[in-house]
């Protein structure tokens, strides 16, 4: 019994002094798989193309009321009403020129009739002197038979008359002149009362506006005047826009794209052409894809007081849903890089020591430094090239010395370099 107490005590003081314990530092299993450099950013889903609808340029005043207008999201039928504007000083303007253009075609008909009167007139004095100078030619036969004086006489009567004839046909061609000029300028003047009568009837039809195409109706943010007050927003009912300003938009529904805002350090990352995975919530979790379209240089501030920096990004859309409507928010991916089967480690596992980059991969209890080469990488994972086999289990944060070995391992992976430059164009499920 004495010896069985011994036993007992030896195998709890001195049996787990000599057992192993697993280390308790956190692990990663390392699997190949594919490394994907991603850019997340929310956008707002646009048509390429839309039908824009302004307000009239109207001549009397630059604040237009706005009486009637389509809600936003209605489906609107081609000549359909859809906006209708109120400007009363337009409608007397009208009336007056109406008025005015009245009273110049009747003040044109007596010009005429009085310049017909006076050219008659004028025209009876010709006929008059014609018949003079007939009665002067039958008394000049007999001048050669009337004494001296009497032909004087005759002589100085058919002077008389010759002279009275070319007076005559001067007034008559002046009064012909006089009365053309004076047709002429009233004439002009009524082309041009009817011109602008013409440009105030355009401007009274353009206070309707219909839709030029079947689609959606939006309403466009612009500057409006509401309780004595110009603010920026959407054109509404019972407020007052400006003319010629944008109102209405019908986008074309054929063609979608999407705008997003970056911060400038991804913003120098993206390139036109990359792949993107759009995600649109509000469309049923549509998931779609597209590519980058262009990037935009002008950058603007995103708060006023920052000095932080936003760039808008276009996305084309590469098959476009008819749940896609603009102004719904769309969550974006940017696939700024992408690796197929490669082996990825996370960043914190790889540590430098004398300018080399070691990773601690465990073997028996212990961890062993080996000796890595990296390729693409960011803040949060890097491509190892060179090193690793793909199969191991590393350390993600240093052992305490007791369990680092101290040979440092230098392993090739040939199959992980050779991959390391091979692009995938070829898009993944990834959510």
């Amino acid at each position: 019994m004495k010896y069985f107490f011994v036993y007992i005590l030896f195998s709890a003081f001195i049996i787990p002094g000599c057992t192993r314990k697993k280390p308790n530092i956190i692990t990663y299993d390392l699997k190949r798989s594919d490394y994907l450099e991603l850019i997340d950013a929310t956008g707002t889903i646009q048509a390429v193309n839309n039908f824009t609808l302004l307000a009239p340029r109207i001549s009397v005043t630059n604040l237009i009321p706005v009486v009637h207008l389509a809600e936003e999201g209605a489906h609107v039928k081609k000549g359909d009403t859809i906006c209708i504007f109120n400007v009363p000083d337009l409608l007397s303007m009208v009336e007056s020129f109406n008025r005015d253009l009245e009273k110049m075609e009747s003040d044109m008909k007596k010009l005429e009739a009085d310049n017909a009167m006076q050219l008659s007139l004028l025209n009876a004095q010709v006929e008059t002197n014609k018949a003079k100078m007939a009665i002067s030619m039958l008394d000049s036969i007999q001048i050669k038979f009337a004494p001296p004086v009497k032909q004087r006489l005759l002589a100085l009567e058919m002077e008389k008359v010759n002279i009275e004839k070319k007076k005559l046909q001067k007034k008559f061609a002046a009064q012909k002149k006089i009365d053309n000029s004076e047709l002429i300028q009233m004439r002009s003047r009524i082309m041009m009362q009817k011109s602008r009568l013409q440009m105030f009837q355009n401007q009274i039809n353009s206070l309707k506006l219909v839709s030029p195409v079947d689609g959606i109706i939006m309403h466009v943010e612009n500057y409006r005047l509401e309780g004595g007050t110009i603010v920026f927003g959407k054109i509404e009912e019972g407020s007052s826009t400006l003319s010629n300003m944008s109102v209405l938009q019908i986008p074309d529904m054929k063609e979608m794209q999407v705008s997003v805002e970056v911060p400038e350090a991804d913003y120098k990352r993206i390139e036109n052409g990359q792949k993107v995975l759009i995600r649109v919530e509000a469309a049923t979790n549509l998931i779609t894809t597209g590519k980058i379209k262009r990037k935009t240089l002008a950058g603007k501030n995103t708060q006023m007081q920052t000095a932080i920096k936003t760039y808008e990004v276009i996305i084309s859309v590469d098959s476009c849903h008819s749940d896609m409507i603009p102004g719904l928010s769309a969550s974006c991916r940017i696939i700024v890089d992408q690796v197929k089967d490669i082996i990825v480690v996370p960043a914190t596992a790889i540590f430098v020591r004398d300018s080399t980059k070691i990773v601690y991969v465990a073997e028996d209890y212990k961890f062993i430094p080996v000796t890595v080469e990296t390729g693409l990488s960011n803040s949060s994972k890097s491509i190892v090239s060179k090193g690793l086999e793909g199969n191991e289990t590393i350390a993600l944060i240093e052992p305490p010395h007791n369990l680092i070995r101290k040979e440092v391992k230098s392993k090739t992976d040939t199959t992980a370099n050779s991959l390391v430059d091979k692009k995938d164009t070829v898009l993944k499920n990834q959510q």
